[in-house]
């Protein structure tokens, strides 16, 4: 790398490290940003869950972030427990949910408000089957003829099991069978839905049409028996558009790659939008501020339109929409890479899990660039949201010659849950402009692969891997 190029940036280095203090510039950087995204390279590597743990544990306490929403699905988002299980169901999890739980029993005792507890959501749309029972599980207790109706309109399903990709398969391709039997079995419906798209909206209208009555009719009985009937209406409302985007997703999922990316991509923002209504609207109606801490893969929350996957495929992503729905100055979002050490991952989707040693990172990617001008790891802020004249919050940038250099167009490496180290090049790469892709960017010189919290029969690691070594948490 020039010389020229190196001093650019060494003179936006910071250093990393578990200590609280570490973050200070990241939390100063992000202002009065009302969504925060913290990245990662890959779904295996612990370094990115234990820095993204401690980050929010700031975010939460200095600056009032009351949700934090990760890249799971959302009626297992509490017992955080799905395929991968290292991907939630890992060692860094169980001391940041019980910092949440110990944070809530401390807000609530200080300040007596339920509002300004702490939240956890899960953003992804994978459980159709789940979330279908979920709702018919609250309509049961607060409207049994309309559970009946619902149930109707969820069995639509029952003709293709529990299996999502015969679902697939059959709207993609057995159309005409599929249409004979929506007909047959569904007096009156129109040969064209040959699918349960009409089935799972009308019961998303239903919940919607009757908001206020289910939480009006809960009220007496509500606080006591099943939580606060708004809380328990919202999450039922969550899961019907669950199940309504879902469905979407996998009747498309055997088209084009793009298409099922950005429904995906598009649910995570449209959950997210909903969670910050329902949390910036008081029991009482009263407006306010709801700050929410994204967690998902780089490929997610870096803005898509600073990458190869948005300017060449048209994918777009969370980070991308979440800058146009919220406000590009009302957004702050983080990028963690690796360059090299150890990473947990499959091979093939519901393999077991293996600990992989990574490649080195390609000449000229991203990881080389940053890891060869640090001796330890580092990151760097290429924007920060101050607040104008008005108050307002503003992002500006850090450097003008930091933002050309890392404008650069350079690969990028993403690991997701699986790891195909042959054929690397062309299964994780992907060129980035880094500098409007994220407004810091992390590297990690020497990552290791994740835990899961219950023991893998066959969790394989590698020869001569460091896969014992710990890292102390920040809180």
């Amino acid at each position: 790398m020039p010389a020229i190029d190196a001093n650019i940036l060494a003179k936006h280095l910071h250093p990393l490290s578990f200590k609280l203090s570490s973050y200070d510039p990241l939390i100063k950087a992000v202002g009065n940003a009302q969504i925060v995204l913290i990245g990662d390279g890959s779904h295996g590597t612990y370094e990115f869950y234990a820095h993204r743990a401690n980050i929010t544990h700031r975010l939460i306490e200095e600056k009032g972030f009351t949700a934090v929403a990760v890249e799971a699905d959302w009626p297992d988002a509490f017992r955080i427990n799905r395929f991968p299980k290292w991907m939630w169901k890992n060692e860094v999890m169980p001391a940041f949910v019980q910092y949440l739980r110990n944070y809530n029993d401390r807000i609530i005792k200080q300040t007596g408000d339920p509002s300004k507890k702490v939240s956890f959501f899960g953003l992804d749309l994978y459980s159709l089957h789940r979330s279908a029972a979920e709702v018919l599980r609250y309509l049961e207790r607060v409207d049994p003829a309309g559970a009946k109706a619902a149930k109707k309109q969820y069995n639509c399903f029952e003709r293709f099991g529990e299996d999502t990709t015969r679902y697939a398969y059959e709207a993609q391709f057995g159309l005409s069978k599929v249409r004979t039997l929506v007909v047959h079995n569904y007096p009156g419906t129109h040969p064209s839905d040959q699918t349960c798209h009409n089935e799972v909206l009308r019961v998303l209208q239903q919940l919607l049409r009757n908001h206020q009555k289910y939480i009006q009719d809960e009220m007496p009985i509500g606080k006591d028996a099943y939580g606060h009937p708004r809380e328990e209406q919202f999450m039922a409302e969550m899961n019907a558009l669950v199940v309504r985007d879902a469905e979407e997703y996998y009747r498309l999922m055997l088209t084009e790659d793009a298409v099922t990316w950005n429904l995906r991509d598009d649910h995570f923002a449209r959950v997210l939008v909903q969670i910050a209504r329902h949390l910036g609207t008081t029991a009482e109606g009263v407006p306010k501020e709801a700050k929410i801490v994204v967690w998902a893969h780089n490929s997610h929350i870096g803005d898509a339109r600073a990458t190869d996957m948005g300017k060449k495929r048209g994918e777009i992503n969370v980070g991308q929409r979440c800058r146009e729905l919220f406000g590009d100055d009302n957004v702050f979002n983080i990028g963690f890479l690796t360059d090299q050490g150890t990473v947990t991952a499959a091979y093939q989707w519901d393999d077991d899990p293996h600990v992989m040693t990574m490649n080195l990172p390609l000449d000229g990617s991203l990881e080389e660039v940053l890891d060869s001008s640090i001796s330890k790891d580092a990151f760097i802020i290429t924007h920060q949201v101050e607040d104008n004249e008005e108050g307002e919050p503003r992002k500006v940038e850090t450097s003008h010659e930091l933002t050309e250099f890392l404008n650069r167009p350079r690969l990028q490496r993403f690991i997701g849950v699986l790891y195909r180290r042959n054929t690397e090049r062309w299964s994780h790469y992907s060129k980035c402009s880094a500098a409007d892709q994220y407004d810091a960017v992390a590297i990690v010189k020497h990552s290791r692969g994740i835990r899961p919290l219950e023991k893998e029969e066959h969790l394989h690691e590698p020869l001569g891997g460091d896969y014992d070594e710990t890292f102390p948490f920040g809180y």
